[in-house]
């Protein structure tokens, strides 16, 4: 044996071995899932444990704090401030007090009468002046004896300009502890009536003393008024960026920043603790969600353990390659990596949930901005659109390339609004297409170990299988060559049906290619393999021949599951006949025994339960039935293929069928064209004697 043999035969020997062990280990998929599910958590958290114990005030920090993601603040000292302002920028309110300014002109009055009385005394000019200044609490001066002295007329002025000084003064409102301005401001006011120096000294005499204040202060609207300002000043909100050193090393912390560092949870507190089960349940509920699709699409395939084990293993491979790239430059994440295999992996929903779950995960664990969240949103959804519509395994080149263009164009046209510097704004565009390759890269590397690890029906693998060149389909060929082109023709119609009503085209021409596979155990019991020679079924009994007959689908089932074939095509094997009855050899038996029951000639099944395995079902029993058509034209076609179709509906053989009454018929256009130009079927004259038969 030479070097290259051994070693080949080494790798197949730990192949098998690792399948062995890893259908064994199956039966534990829940707990596999679980394990990966609670190890995500503990990384998705990583990010949002603090390095540092606890900080006081006063504590000398010996490294940098960064924080790795983005946290918006509110800077309490900073809102203190503009609040301080804002009070400070509100004047005292005062209320003014209307009572005032009645008063002083009734006592204003009074001392007028009281003046003129003085006057009229019989006494000398001295003696009423002294008075005068008596009552207006002065001392005599020339002002009173102005008053004791002037006539009537310039007495009258005087009151009325003294009386609409005091009028006008008051009116303005006069505040507390600022008499003498009030009273100056009379003087002023007299000044601008045009009378006398005389007349407005004396006015000035009588109105001063009346003054009072009538601005009280109002301290509780004052202080609403201050708290209204305050509160209308909006929290000011700080932003410190991924990367950014919010403490640096050496610094000496004093308790604005400590209590700022407890607040983002970057220091062990109250904070951390919450932002770290935060990030766990959020984990955890993604990865309860791929469970729950999971559950729903396993179950009615009976493969729920298994895809536990796929989910559970794909998607920890996805977490920590995206948790270890992260650590290296956050923007080239292979971010996309999740969705392009779950679209590889999976199929409809469970494809969907899975991908966006994991995706949500591998941003919890990567710090970005906004800018580049958004990219990431529109590049997820170019993956979606990208794999659902391409069926080929080159989607993957595909969708992660241009996933991680329309992610880079998409941050580079929101963050040219911001501040960024544009260099950096062309590095992380830049890391981002390169995430969007790695992405395709990774998923491509993947998918061939996963495909083999879990025997997944990915479209790379049931290409492959297409192959009619391969060591099972030549064994087929070589031992049973009528059955390799039944095989080859029911791959064809499965298959093109499948394609008209939009099913898995690949899976139900592979199908197809080896639902009789078994047929391998004992090719000669089968007519299309038997050629020339003799039947050999005319020389045993009904009931040996149905064993063998049945015996070829759980032979099937053996060689497909000994060849490592997709479980889904092992499936198809499994359903082709679903629980129908060798009907030849039961009514051959029946002809010999009365009371027969049907069973032991039945099929064990299970009937089909997907559209592909239903689609192969029905293209197995139409294009075996029309090899027995003695004229082919296309209503014996027709008639035909209504009759086997028919005949399976009514006996609920598509109970389990996924396919609708539509698509059965769609199926049937297709089956009646392709067999019509496979059997080359010309339009021909007919005899009288055939179109009165057919009328």
């Amino acid at each position: 044996m030479t070097r290259q043999n051994r070693i080949a035969h080494f790798l197949r020997s730990a192949r098998h071995s690792l399948v062995l062990r890893l259908k064994r280990f199956r039966r534990t998929g829940t707990l596999v899932f679980v394990l990966v599910a609670l190890l995500s958590a503990v990384l998705c958290a990583l990010p949002f444990m603090p390095v540092h114990r606890s900080v006081s005030e006063g504590t000398v920090v010996d490294a940098d704090i960064v924080s790795r993601r983005d946290i918006v603040y509110v800077d309490g000292a900073g809102t203190e401030d503009l609040r301080k302002r804002a009070r400070d920028e509100v004047a005292p309110i005062y209320k003014f007090d209307s009572s005032q300014l009645p008063a002083a002109i009734t006592a204003f009055e009074d001392i007028m009468t009281r003046v003129i009385s003085i006057r009229v005394q019989d006494v000398t000019v001295d003696q009423q002046s002294q008075r005068i200044a008596a009552l207006l609490m002065t001392s005599a001066s020339a002002t009173t004896k102005y008053l004791a002295t002037c006539s009537e007329s310039e007495v009258q002025s005087s009151k009325t300009a003294a009386r609409q000084a005091l009028t006008t003064v008051m009116g303005r409102g006069v505040l507390e502890g600022s008499l003498p301005a009030a009273r100056e401001s009379i003087n002023t006011e007299l000044k601008n009536y045009g009378i006398s120096d005389n007349q407005v000294g004396s006015a000035y005499l009588l109105a001063a003393r009346f003054v009072s204040s009538n601005l009280m202060y109002d301290q509780e609207a004052t202080m609403l008024a201050r708290d209204k300002a305050a509160s209308s000043i909006s929290p000011v909100v700080s932003t410190i960026l991924a990367g950014t050193p919010v403490v640096k090393k050496g610094s000496v912390l004093d308790q604005n920043t400590v209590d700022l560092l407890l607040s983002m949870g970057l220091v062990w507190g109250p904070r951390a603790r919450r932002n770290i089960v935060s990030q766990i349940l959020v984990t955890l509920l993604a990865w309860a969600m791929v469970a729950l699709a999971v559950m729903l699409v396993g179950s009615a395939k009976g493969r729920t353990e298994h895809l536990l084990m796929e989910t559970g293993v794909i998607g920890g491979s996805c977490i920590a390659i995206g948790w270890l790239a992260g650590s290296v430059a956050t923007t080239m994440t292979p971010f996309f990596l999740c969705l392009l295999l779950g679209f590889v992996f999976f199929e409809g929903a469970l494809a969907t949930v899975f991908g966006l779950a994991l995706m949500v995960m591998t941003w919890i664990m990567a710090p970005m901005r906004v800018e580049v969240l958004s990219g990431l949103v529109v590049g997820a959804i170019s993956v979606f659109i990208v794999m659902r519509k391409a069926n080929k395994m080159s989607a993957l080149l595909i969708a992660g390339p241009i996933a991680g263009v329309s992610a880079g164009l998409v941050y580079g046209a929101l963050a040219g609004l911001t501040e960024q510097r544009l260099s950096v704004i062309a590095a992380n565009a830049g890391y981002l297409v390169a995430g969007g390759v790695i992405a395709a890269v990774f998923a491509l590397g993947l998918t061939l170990i996963f495909e083999r690890l879990f025997n997944v029906a990915t479209v790379m693998r049931l290409r492959e299988l297409l192959d009619t060149g391969s060591k099972l389909l030549a064994h087929l060929f070589e031992s049973a060559p009528g059955t390799y082109h039944h095989s080859l023709n029911v791959a064809n119609l499965a298959g093109g049906a499948a394609q008209r009503i939009g099913a898995n085209w690949l899976m139900a021409r592979v199908g197809g290619y080896y639902h009789d596979i078994g047929k391998l155990l004992h090719p000669q019991f089968f007519g299309e393999n038997r050629g020339e020679l003799p039947n050999i079924h005319e020389d045993i009994s009904p009931e040996l021949s149905t064993k063998v007959i049945l015996e070829h689908v759980q032979a099937g089932v053996t060689i497909a599951e000994s060849n490592h074939l997709p479980p889904e095509v092992v499936d198809i094997i499994a359903e082709h006949h679903g629980t129908t009855v060798v009907q030849f050899f039961y009514d051959k038996a029946s002809a010999e025994q009365t009371n027969l029951s049907p069973d032991t000639f039945r099929y064990q099944g299970p009937k089909p339960h997907t559209r592909e395995s239903s689609l192969v079902f029905l293209a197995d029993g139409v294009e075996a039935a029309a090899r027995s058509l003695a004229r082919v034209d296309k209503l014996a076609l027709e008639g035909l293929i209504d009759a086997v179709v028919n005949a399976r509906i009514a006996d609920g053989q598509l109970a389990e069928s996924q396919l609708t009454l539509g698509e059965i018929a769609s199926a049937k256009d297709y089956f009646l064209t392709s067999l019509i130009s496979f059997y080359h079927v010309r339009d021909a004259y007919l005899t009288p004697e055939e179109a009165n038969e057919r009328t």
